[in-house]
């Protein structure tokens, strides 16, 4: 849990707004169900500066630069490789 809302100001520089978009869509089991055609279970996915820059053309510097915005801010979960939470953009939840 976070002690802080993110900074979600961050999302107005284009690179950091289609990485949040494509991490979020890789972090939900229903899309990624989709995309797999089959029920692939409820783990927990990770999007990795590859998988970013597969998803939104980005360069490995931009896509690097855009997750660790997103991760000072506040809006991705760190670790080798990142996601988002179901309530970053929840009004009010610390």
């Amino acid at each position: 849990m976070r002690s802080q809302p993110p900074d979600l100001s961050v999302l107005a520089s284009q690179d950091c707004l289609v990485t949040f978009a494509a991490m979020a869509l890789c972090c939900d089991n229903n899309v990624r169900d989709h995309e797999m055609g089959c029920h692939q279970g409820n783990g927990t996915a990770y999007i990795t500066a590859k998988g970013v820059m597969r998803r939104t053309g980005l360069n490995r510097t931009a896509a690097n630069h855009a997750l660790q915005r997103l991760e000072a801010a506040g809006a991705a979960e760190p670790g080798s490789a990142w996601r988002t939470g179901t309530d970053i953009l929840a009004p009010g939840t610390p």
